[in-house]
C-alpha cells in the first residue's frame, strides 16, 4: 500500500516500512528530524506548525494526483483534525475518529460524558479568567488539581493543597491557559495506573496494566512498570471501569491509552486518549508480554483487522520499568557531557539507554515532561526488582554541567 503518514510516532512509520508499505511523511516543521531525510519515506513534506489543516490537504492532493494513496495514518492526537481534512480532499479512508478525539481531549467535556453514563468521575468545574478559577476552586475544595482544558505531558498541572498555595498554583498554569479554560479538580488520593488497550471494533481488549509514578509537584513522570504490582481483584477493579469508560465514548477500531487512580472508593479516571501510551510504556510492554503494539497500531491503521493477531491469553513472562533522569536548574547552565552511558548499557538487566538531550542545550528548570534528561529501561524477574535496576541504573548516569566566564 501507499500510506500518507502524517506527524510522528515513528516507531509506527518502522513497522509500517517493515510490513513492505511505501510512506509519504507529513510532519510540522517543530517536530521534524534530520534523518527524516534519510528515513523510510518516498517523500518528506514539511509545513510550517502553525499550517491550517486546508493547506495540508491541497499539498497531499498534488501528491495524490501522481501516484493515489491507499490510507492516510497519523499517530499523534495533534495530528488528528489535519488527517480529517486530508482524508476527506482525498477520498481516501482513515482509521482516526476525529469526534472521538475531541471528546477525549476536552478535559471538562469528558467528566460531563462520564457523568452522563453515571461512571465514578470525581467534583470538577469549568472555568475561565482568574475570577472564575478562585471561584471554582473555593466550589471544588481543597486540595485539589487546576490544569489547562486540553494540554499534554502535564503542562500547567498544578496541585493546590492549602490557600498558600493558590498564587503559585496560578502561576504554573499561565495566564494563557487560564483565559482559555482550565479544568478544577478535587485530588484523587491513590495510586496512579494507565490502562494499553486495543479496540478492534466495539470491542476492547486490555494489553497491559502500568504502574505510573510522578513527581508530588509537577506531576512530571518519573518512571513506569509493567506489568502493575496490583492483587487479582485490584486488577479486575481496574480493567473492567476501564472498559466501561471505552464503551461510554465509543471507542473503536484504535488503541487508547486510559490514565486512572485507584483510590479507596476505586478506580477514578484521570485523562484518556485515542492513542498509544507515550514515555516507551510500548517498549515495557513488549518486553514484559512480547506483545508489539507499535505493530498492531500499524496494521490497524491502514485498515488491517488485528484481532487475531492478539494472543488469547496475554501473559506477562518477566517485568519490565523505565526511570527517568530528570537534573533540575537555571538554565544558565550548559550540558557538557552525560557519563556512565556504556557503564549503565553494559548492565545485563538494562535493555535501553536514551538520553534527551544533547551536549551543549541548557539546564532545564523541570517543570513537565518535555524537561527530562534520559531514561533507562530495565527487566526484571518482578515488578519490584525491575523497578530498582531501572532506578539505580539512572542513578549511575552524571549529567555534567558548566557555565561561561561571563555568568559566574
Amino acid at each position: 500500500m501507499r500510506v500518507l503518514v502524517i506527524g510522528t510516532n515513528r516507531m509506527c512509520h518502522d513497522r509500517l516500512r517493515d510490513q513492505g508499505h511505501e510512506m509519504v511523511l507529513f510532519v510540522p516543521r517543530g517536530r521534524a528530524r534530520r534523518e527524516d531525510a534519510i528515513g523510510p519515506y518516498a517523500h518528506v513534506v514539511v509545513l510550517d506548525d502553525e499550517a491550517e489543516p486546508d493547506v495540508w490537504a491541497e499539498m497531499a492532493e498534488v501528491l495524490h494526483r501522481r501516484a493515489p494513496f491507499d490510507a492516510v495514518a497519523a499517530y499523534n492526537e495533534h495530528t488528528y483534525p489535519v488527517v480529517r481534512a486530508v482524508s476527506e480532499r482525498l477520498g481516501v479512508p482513515t482509521t482516526v475518529d476525529v469526534d472521538l478525539f475531541h471528546r477525549v481531549l476536552d478535559k471538562a467535556r469528558m467528566r460531563e460524558i462520564l457523568d452522563g453514563h453515571a461512571i465514578p468521575s470525581c467534583r470538577f468545574a469549568f472555568a475561565r479568567g482568574r475570577r472564575e478559577v478562585l471561584e471554582a476552586i473555593e466550589e471544588t475544595g481543597l486540595p485539589c488539581i487546576v490544569k489547562p482544558v486540553d494540554t499534554e505531558a502535564s503542562v500547567g498541572v498544578s496541585r493546590i493543597g492549602a490557600e498558600e498555595d493558590v498564587e503559585a498554583a496560578l502561576r504554573r498554569v499561565g495566564r494563557h491557559h487560564l483565559e482559555r479554560g482550565v479544568v478544577v479538580e478535587e485530588f484523587l488520593d491513590g495510586e496512579e495506573f494507565s490502562v494499553e488497550a486495543l479496540s478492534t471494533g466495539g470491542r476492547h481488549r486490555i494489553v497491559a496494566v502500568t504502574r505510573k509514578f510522578t513527581d508530588p509537584t509537577t506531576f512530571v513522570s518519573r518512571g513506569h512498570v509493567v506489568p502493575a504490582p496490583l492483587t487479582a481483584d485490584e486488577h479486575a477493579a481496574v480493567s473492567a471501569y476501564v472498559i466501561r469508560v471505552l464503551d461510554a465514548f465509543g471507542f473503536h477500531d484504535c488503541p487508547s491509552h486510559t490514565e486512572v487512580m485507584l483510590t479507596g472508593r476505586g478506580p477514578r479516571i484521570i485523562e484518556m486518549h485515542n492513542r498509544v501510551a507515550g514515555d516507551a510504556i510500548m517498549d515495557l510492554v513488549r518486553l514484559s508480554t512480547g506483545v508489539d503494539m507499535y505493530d498492531l497500531v500499524a496494521r490497524q491503521s491502514i485498515g488491517e483487522d488485528v484481532d487475531a493477531l492478539l494472543p488469547a491469553e496475554i501473559v506477562h513472562a518477566r517485568s519490565a520499568a523505565a526511570w527517568y533522569a530528570a537534573p533540575s536548574g537555571p538554565p544558565t547552565h550548559t550540558l557538557l557531557a552525560v557519563e556512565g552511558v556504556e557503564e549503565v548499557r553494559a548492565l545485563p538487566h538494562v535493555r535501553a539507554v536514551t538520553l534527551l538531550r544533547e551536549p551543549g542545550s541548557p539546564q532545564p528548570t523541570v517543570r513537565h515532561n518535555f524537561d527530562r534528561s534520559g531514561r533507562v529501561l530495565a527487566v526484571g524477574d518482578s515488578p519490584q526488582q525491575a523497578l530498582s535496576r531501572a532506578r539505580e541504573a539512572t542513578g549511575m548516569l552524571r549529567f555534567v554541567y558548566g557555565w561561561s566566564a561571563a555568568e559566574r
